[in-house]
């Protein structure tokens, strides 16, 4: 078969959330046959006294724009089809309007109310706003320089999860089937609720996990046509860095682990194995994804998720609405502040210059940048008729039409053309009438197997989607040197990220945010399900690590982590077998990274603590300060008296909010002895 992408040997996807096309480039070019953007006269008409016609409209740059709407746009499958036909109960063979955006904006909640962030109404010609260059400058400056394409439609019209699991397998999955002497019609998942009912929160922390989709993935299919790319077991000492098929790169909570195949190989209790990391942690300003690009490491196919909360990073999803989620009620709306698109603009930035960096990778790899679903915001395409992905019908919703229009970018020196449509579409006929397929998330799997030679995708849909054929030129075409603008938030991006104080108060702060639980289930519709089910995993695999990386020593900086990644130190636990315990070794590690001995010798001691299970860097310099330096006298620690000292280290700090649970010191120490 002939590769439809001609010199590409990888493909990553950034996929952020909840943005239509409209929302992100209806003014990116002017609208006409070429364009199918905005013409400034599109309105909706909203139905909720007082009512008013709403047209679509820009915002002025400047502080708050980027978080136009706020509060959060409805997005259940009910939702969105008052958006699309202007009723929430369409018939069997539906005409989108696009009508009803305004009306159902309009019927949200406001924003919940704290201290700081006093309740904001939904105001319906938000729904309607649409951002310019100046608020997305990335966006706008790679869009214009390389390509867009203004018929990628999200998978189906529903919400976040059903749009990823469609982008990993091809389908929303299946329910699981009733326990019932005789058979009954399948269902598919269509709300988030759907993949978490069922889950366990207690099971959760003590890292048993379920992941509720089992259909093939596209991770799966890559391991089983190249055998030698698959990973190999879990380990907590650098070995050597295998050149894997894929991976997945996450901030706060990998919700591809959603998929088992993903789940099953991820290893979160561990530093190196598995396809599942952290896309920052580990190599002071150099991200995971820099360091495999850099080492020659970079898989086949990579698919990286952005920080979803504002918990342990800054939120840079995108995603419309607050940034905080409530561990009480997962299905409130989240604490401001808002999500703001100058964050994801900054990871989009980060991304991007880190292949740029090098140049003979970016010439052969596809970036693609897109959303998983509009998440509420206008646009004004109507979505057309899709393939169901599933063999024989269902009862409920059959994913036999696409979502609203998302953005993609399409990133790569030899792209022919500023705005990309596919060529490939097959004639296909539906409920509705005959059509010809086109661009959704599906597409990235076509495009996979048939770049990759991994035979026919798994599902129906799969199988007739448009592909990225006639994307990209053999021989480069004419030079596009990367947006200067971009580059340079870029580089402040590394900078910040190489530079930041740490802040002692972190550590403690995720562990109290995750201990507010108390609801073992996870009921309802809300994404917070999955983010905070997740997350948890991701979390407490990290407290019972037994190595870490040398950024959670406490006082050792980027340089001198530098100077120990060159003599292959990588991590705590290299760290501690090269010094052995003598003192000779401790002037020899003092050597290597211009340092004192007397400041390798504070590592040492921070790295063994490091060693106590739930024990983090945070943690392990607090106790130090509250003059626990070793395992061993904190093995001797009375439990009363050193909870009051540490809490004592953390004000005299200027640590706020500190929170400690007695139960966690008391843990620490059973742990050490």
């Amino acid at each position: 078969m002939i590769q439809p992408l001609p010199g590409i040997d990888h493909i990553v996807v950034l996929m952020l959330e909840n943005r239509s096309f409209d929302n992100l480039f209806g003014g990116l070019y002017p609208a006409g046959p070429g364009f199918y953007g905005l013409t400034g006269k599109e309105s909706n008409v909203n139905t909720v006294p007082p009512g008013g016609t709403c047209k679509v409209w820009q915002a002025e740059p400047g502080p708050g724009t980027g978080a136009i709407p706020n509060p959060d746009p409805g997005e259940l499958f009910t939702d969105m089809n008052l958006q699309l036909f202007g009723t929430a109960t369409p018939p069997r063979c539906p005409t989108a309007t696009m009508s009803g955006f305004a009306t159902s904006y309009a019927s949200q909640p406001g924003t919940r109310p704290s201290i700081r962030y006093p309740s904001v109404p939904p105001v319906p010609r938000n729904i309607m706003q649409y951002f310019s260059q100046q608020t997305l400058p990335v966006s706008f400056a790679l869009g214009l320089r390389y390509a867009v394409c203004d018929v990628w439609h999200a998978a189906a019209p529903v919400q976040t999860i059903s749009n990823r699991v469609f982008t990993h397998t091809g389908t929303a999955s299946l329910l699981p089937q009733p326990s019932s002497p005789r058979p009954t019609t399948p269902k598919s998942r269509v709300n988030n609720g759907d993949y978490t009912s069922g889950l366990s929160f207690s099971a959760i922390m003590s890292g048993q996990f379920v992941a509720p989709v089992t259909d093939t993935t596209i991770f799966e299919l890559l391991d089983e046509a190249r055998p030698a790319g698959k990973s190999g077991a879990c380990s907590d000492f650098f070995g050597g860095d295998p050149k894997l098929n894929w991976k997945v790169y996450y901030h706060d909570a990998p919700l591809s682990v959603l998929c088992d195949y993903v789940y099953q190989n991820w290893c979160p209790a561990h530093l190196y194995g598995g396809n599942v990391f952290r896309y920052q942690e580990h190599f002071s300003d150099e991200t995971n994804f820099e360091y495999d690009i850099r080492k020659g490491l970079l898989p086949a196919y990579s698919f990286i998720e952005p920080a979803y909360t504002s918990v342990e990073y800054t939120a840079n999803s995108n995603h419309p609405g607050g940034s905080i989620p409530d561990p009480l009620d997962l299905n409130a709306q989240n604490f401001q502040p808002p999500i703001d698109v100058i964050d994801g603009e900054r990871l989009l930035a980060d991304v991007f210059s880190t292949l740029t960096k090098y140049p003979d990778v970016f010439d052969r790899t596809l970036l693609i940048v897109t959303y998983d679903e509009h998440g509420g915001t206008y646009d004004h395409v109507p979505p057309g008729p899709a393939v169901s992905p599933f063999a024989s019908p269902v009862s409920n919703f059959n994913y036999d039409r696409c979502g609203v229009r998302v953005p993609a970018i399409l990133i790569n020196p030899r792209v022919v053309r500023p705005v990309f449509r596919p060529s490939d579409g097959k004639p296909a006929t539906g409920p509705c009438g005959a059509f010809v397929t086109g661009l959704d998330h599906t597409s990235i799997i076509r495009t996979l197997c048939d770049q990759f030679g991994l035979g026919e995708p798994p599902t129906p849909r799969a199988r007739m989607a448009a592909s990225l054929a006639g994307l990209v030129t053999q021989a480069a075409g004419t030079a596009r040197n990367p947006p200067e603008e971009v580059c340079t938030l870029a580089a402040e991006v590394a900078a910040e990220r190489r530079n930041a104080t740490r802040d002692l108060g972190k550590s403690a702060r995720i562990r109290a945010w995750h201990a507010q639980r108390t609801q073992d289930v996870f009921d309802g519709d809300s994404l917070n399900n999955a983010i905070f089910a997740t997350s948890t995993l991701a979390w407490h695999g990290r407290l019972r690590a037994e190595a870490y990386p040398l950024r959670e020593i406490v006082g050792l900086d980027a340089a001198a982590e530098d100077s120990l990644h060159a003599a292959g130190i990588r991590d705590t636990g290299t760290l501690l077998a090269a010094l052995g315990g003598a003192s000779v070794d401790i002037a020899k590690i003092a050597s290597l990274a211009g340092r004192t001995p007397a400041q390798a010798q504070r590592w040492a001691e921070q790295a063994g603590l490091l060693r106590v299970s739930g024990v983090l860097g945070d943690d392990a310099h607090l106790l130090a300060a509250a003059g626990v330096a070793t395992r061993e006298q904190l093995a001797a620690s009375a439990p009363a008296d050193l909870h009051a000292r540490l809490l004592a280290v953390a004000a005299s700090f200027g640590i706020e909010d500190y929170t400690l649970d007695p139960q966690v010191v008391a843990m620490w120490i059973r742990a050490a002895a």
